[in-house]
């Protein structure tokens, strides 16, 4: 089987690229789906703690390649950088070499990074269902603390001219002027920003307990706030939020409760609560202040959400847990606290440890990344096959996990090599699939 991006079928060799937390490094990691191998390649030098990365693609990307990845950061000065995917094989095979394309400076520590078009048709991260991308991706949001900011992206990938800052604080403007810009402001400020194909853009806010709804631009990009939605209850603390792919539905993880709510989209752009769901086992239930949930996920057939929560000190395990989805009906679940799309749980994975500030899931794409849901196959929920990986912080490992629908099962890790600035072993922060 080919290794080539390219092929319409799966690549037998996949790439992940991570940060960390605690020390000035990104690391390439390669995948072999069928020996099962995950290694390290390289650690590249880095602009800081890259917290968290999405990936793009520039106007020269081969066909259905990614070929740029844009990071956060936990540098003392507030930035957010662009990444070159310079794959050796034509078509996006081989090893890629990665390089630095620039950084400029925010206003505040940002957690999350998206790109608008998203660099391939995905029902999960980072495509949300928005139709396939058209060529480069073109504006890139950030959001973390008190402010999220858009850029433009320039044909090259790199990043240019800020389009706007959005200040999230009920005190706008007046308010920022003394308001905390570090990463500790990412506690009790804004966490994500996600675009649904309806044109919504989505951020959570957990200073605010509340997922603020914008209406999007296409041509500009501006953002314009339509609704402030409070968490169905107080102290929520909502952490992610992801639209699904036809715009029905938003899901949110909340870090406060380690709960997932499902919301329905009005016609107006507001959210109506529905239902939720608990990443805690029942047996947790009554330790949930031990507990941060962190990400949501629908899965690449979006027929599966999965979420995940992190313990809060190093001796309770962190959890991942699985449901089915049922995106075109309301189902009445005995596992939900309302009727919603959630439907019954499938599967709970312990995390090898707490996870510390990660446990962060993305899923591998589906080939051929530009197809339709239909032409990528598995949409019944029939036959999935996919991939995941998981990072922790605590213990410094990449994890990739498979699941066929039902069952969430470990395939490999890898240990990150380094010692972080602060002494400890590096901790992996958030990765990405490159291929």
């Amino acid at each position: 089987m080919s290794a080539a991006a390219s092929s319409s079928q799966c690549p037998r060799i996949r790439h992940l690229l991570t940060g960390t937390f605690n020390s000035p490094a990104l690391h390439l990691l390669r995948f072999d789906s069928l020996t099962r191998a995950l290694v390290l390649l390289a650690p590249l030098p880095a602009r800081g703690p890259h917290q968290f990365l999405c990936v793009g693609r520039s106007a020269a990307a081969p066909p259905h390649a990614v070929d740029r990845v844009y990071a956060t950061t936990w540098a003392a000065a507030p930035e957010i950088s662009s990444w070159a995917l310079e794959w050796p094989l034509a078509g996006g095979g081989g090893d890629p070499h990665v390089r630095l394309l620039n950084a400029v400076p925010i206003t505040a520590t940002s957690s999350y990074v998206s790109v608008q078009p998203p660099a391939f048709h995905s029902l999960t991260a980072p495509g949300f269902g928005v139709a396939p991308a058209a060529g480069a991706s073109r504006v890139l949001y950030s959001a973390g603390g008190p402010t999220g900011e858009s850029h433009t992206l320039r044909a090259d990938g790199s990043i240019g001219e800020r389009i706007e800052e959005i200040v999230f604080l009920k005190g706008g403007p007046s308010a920022l002027r003394v308001a905390d810009k570090t990463r500790k402001a990412l506690r009790y400020g804004s966490h994500s920003i996600d675009t649904g194909v309806n044109g919504h853009t989505y951020v959570a806010d957990l200073g605010r307990d509340a997922i603020l709804v914008y209406a999007r631009d296409n041509a500009s990009g501006k953002l314009e706030l339509l609704h402030e939605v409070p968490t169905p209850r107080k102290g929520d603390g909502p952490r992610h939020v992801v639209p699904s792919a036809d715009g029905r539905w938003v899901y949110s993880v909340t870090e406060h409760t380690s709960y997932v709510d499902a919301f329905e989209v009005m016609p107006d752009g507001r959210l109506e609560y529905m239902q939720t769901v608990d990443i805690l086992p029942e047996e947790h239930e009554d330790d949930r202040e031990q507990y941060r949930g962190d990400t949501v996920r629908i899965s690449p057939s979006g027929t599966s959400i999965l979420a995940t929560t992190r313990g809060k000190t190093a001796g309770v395990r962190g959890f991942v847990r699985a449901w089915a989805l049922h995106p075109n009906s309301v189902v009445d679940d005995p596992n939900a606290t309302v009727g919603g799309p959630i439907g019954a749980l499938k599967a709970t994975f312990e995390t090898p440890s707490s996870g510390g500030k990660a446990n962060a899931i993305e899923w591998a794409p589906r080939y051929p990344l530009m197809a339709s849901p239909e032409e990528q196959g598995g949409v019944d929920g029939s036959g999935e096959h996919d991939l995941a990986v998981l990072t922790d912080d605590e213990q410094g490992h990449v994890l990739v996990l498979s699941w066929d629908g039902s069952d969430l099962k470990e395939l490999a890790r890898v240990t990150l090599p380094g010692t972080g600035d602060d002494g400890r072993p590096e901790g992996a922060s958030h990765a990405v699939w490159l291929s």
